[in-house]
Formats: structure tokens, C-alpha cells, sequence
């Protein structure tokens, strides 16, 4: 005739010491009112918030196509001037205003000094204006190289400029779009320590098996 079994419960480890119980004591205690003091307002102003920035967000991204379009503008201007050497009529007519005035002064200069001199004809006139003209051929050279540096100039100053604007609306673009998580992050924050010690306690106590239970058969 046999006979019943009987089981035993073996500890597997000794209480917690009394300084980890004392450290979980008083992080509870520290992270209790930031816990209590959380009410759905916070998250609702972190929801404003980055409801607010989104909506700039996507005001300052339609922006973007005007924006590039501008760049490319100035940028396909820049390779005209460089490609066909043309500059703008308004310099090219004060360049013209500019010599035209100086050899019309040159030319009354020099027949009046022909005149008083009373040796006026044809050969000394005819070498004279072609003076003139080659002292006016060579300040019009002169001066539309110094309009075509300048226009040159002026075109890379502005498109460095408008990148520089480009730039800093993609700057603003991604500040805005750090705003929702900051926002939710720095409402939670009261919440964070909380939740965290909460996990490591509920794991702790989830996984624990504080005995080891043998089965002992009888005869």
C-alpha cells in the first residue's frame, strides 16, 4: 500500500537589504508629486503648442518653391551674362552717354586748338578723329569690362544672398519641426521618472520567484 508525497519550499534568496529598500523609498517619494501634479491641461497645452508650430511649419514650406525658384533665377542670370557677355541696357546706355560725351568734348577741343593754330585740313583732322575715335573705342572697353565685373559682381552678392535667406528658412523649417516633441517631451517630464521607476518595480516583481517548491513522493 503506498503512501502520500509532501513538498517543500526552499528560499532562494534572502529579504532585500534595508538600503535598497530605503533607496526605492525615497525615489518613490520624489517622483510622487511631479506624478500627482500632471493633469490633461499639460498635455493639451503641449498639444497647442505643437499643433501652432506645425502649422507655421507648413506655412514656411510653401515658401520653399518660390524660394528656389528665386535662387535658380539669379543663378541662370549669372551664367547669361558669363555666357553671351551681355549686361543690362541701363549700363550699356551710360556707357555709350559716357564716351559719346567725352569725344564730342574731345572733338570740339581739338578743332577749336586746329582752328586757332589755323592749320585745319583734311589729313591732321582725319588723323585727329581717328585718335578720338580709338581714345573712344578703348574707354568704352574699359568701362564695359568695369560694368560687366560689376554686374558679375552684383548678381553673386544677391545670389549669395538669397541662399543665405534659403538657408535660414530651412533652419527655421526644422526648428519648427522639433517643437511637437519638445513640447510633449517637457509635459511628460513629470511623468518620465515615475513610469520609469514604476517599469523597473513591475519587471522586478513580474519576474520574481522568491522560492524553489520539491516534490517529495512517498511509499
Amino acid at each position: 500500500m503506498g503512501s502520500g508525497g509532501s513538498s517543500t519550499q526552499y528560499r532562494k534568496r534572502d529579504p532585500e537589504p534595508q538600503g535598497l529598500v530605503d533607496i526605492r523609498t525615497g525615489l518613490y517619494n520624489a517622483v510622487m508629486p511631479g506624478l500627482q501634479s500632471f493633469t490633461p491641461e499639460d498635455w493639451n497645452s503641449a498639444k497647442n503648442r505643437a499643433n501652432n508650430a506645425l502649422d507655421m511649419q507648413s506655412q514656411l514650406l510653401s515658401q520653399i518653391p518660390s524660394t528656389l525658384n528665386q535662387n535658380n533665377g539669379i543663378a541662370d542670370e549669372i551664367a547669361q551674362v558669363a555666357r553671351t557677355g551681355n549686361i543690362p541696357t541701363a549700363l550699356t546706355n551710360n556707357i555709350n552717354k559716357s564716351v559719346n560725351q567725352g569725344l564730342q568734348s574731345s572733338m570740339g577741343t581739338m578743332l577749336n586748338n586746329l582752328g586757332s593754330r589755323g592749320v585745319i585740313n583734311s589729313s591732321i583732322t582725319g588723323q585727329g578723329i581717328n585718335n578720338l575715335a580709338q581714345n573712344a573705342a578703348d574707354a568704352y572697353n574699359r568701362n564695359y569690362l568695369s560694368a560687366y565685373q560689376a554686374t558679375i559682381n552684383g548678381l553673386g552678392t544677391a545670389l549669395q544672398g538669397q541662399q543665405a535667406n534659403t538657408n535660414a528658412l530651412m533652419t527655421g523649417i526644422q526648428g519648427l519641426g522639433n517643437i511637437p516633441s519638445q513640447a510633449y517631451e517637457a509635459a511628460g517630464a513629470g511623468l518620465t521618472p515615475a513610469f520609469n521607476l514604476w517599469k523597473a518595480w513591475q519587471s522586478s516583481y513580474d519576474n520574481r520567484e522568491d522560492y524553489d517548491t520539491v516534490v517529495q513522493q512517498g511509499k
